[in-house]
């Protein structure tokens, strides 16, 4: 399927994950358990989260499985690998219901994107692909029709509604003028406002516009980009489709 790329977007998501602790050394485990925890975990078990992620995505889920095994053995808290390892052997009905509804794919939309809005998650892409049969998620395309889990959205209040008559015009005394009213100095900035701008551009596309989860800023290539607020960086890549880099 032909992806177009016709400017440089900057799109800002946030995501938080706790991390635990390592064990140290080999230590007897029920059959089926998570290993324990190795050494040197960290952004080595993230590289393989990442890669899972875009394992998935091409439909490997069995490579898959065995790089979130690999992160947990560094981190058997990583909140991600577990969830992405449930999707993997989980029983879809039972994960997200029996009830759901028809819709068809429009352009710029990913199972990460539908699962973001519908689901909460962008992270519940594979679970979705494998509730609608999709063995590779990252092939839908535009016009692909899908099964949404829950109940169809009502529709938003008409706007066409009965306007009312105008009233005939009416004749008013004529009256001095008022007096200007006295210049008001402008608020001041609210000081519980810290979020910055993560760069200087022109914002090309609002959150929710089309299905949009943040916003787009169209800067020049190699235009640093800044963080909003500080926070701890759960997950740094490209693999979440629909997402850009985030």
């Amino acid at each position: 399927m032909m992806r177009r790329i016709d400017r440089n977007l900057v799109l800002l998501a946030a995501l938080a994950a706790l991390l635990a602790g390592c064990g140290s050394g080999p230590t007897a485990r029920p059959s089926g358990a998570l290993p324990a925890a190795e050494p040197g975990g960290g952004w080595r078990g993230r590289a393989d989260v990442q890669e899972a992620i875009a394992l998935l995505n091409r439909g490997s889920a069995t490579d898959a499985r065995r790089r979130l095994m690999s992160a947990l053995r560094r981190d058997p808290a990583d909140a991600i690998a577990r969830d992405l390892l449930a999707q993997i052997d989980g029983d879809p009905q039972a994960m997200l219901g029996a009830q759901s509804y028809a819709y068809t794919l429009r352009e710029g939309e990913t199972l990460s994107t539908i699962a973001a809005r519908a689901l909460g998650n962008p992270m519940k892409f594979y679970i979705l692909a494998r509730y609608n049969n999709i063995a590779v998620p990252q092939d839908v395309h535009p016009g692909q029709e899908i099964r949404i889990p829950g109940h169809r959205p009502a529709p938003p209040p008409s706007e066409h509604r009965a306007q009312p008559q105008p009233l005939p015009p009416r004749t008013e005394p004529t009256r001095p003028a008022p007096a200007p009213a006295p210049a008001v100095a402008p608020a001041a900035p609210d000081p519980q406002s810290t979020f910055r701008w993560p760069a200087r551009g022109r914002v090309i596309n609002g959150y929710g516009s089309s299905g949009n989860e943040g916003i787009n800023i169209a800067v020049p290539e190699g235009t640093p980009v800044k963080a909003a607020e500080e926070g701890t960086v759960a997950y740094a890549g490209s693999d979440v489709k629909g997402y850009g880099k985030l």
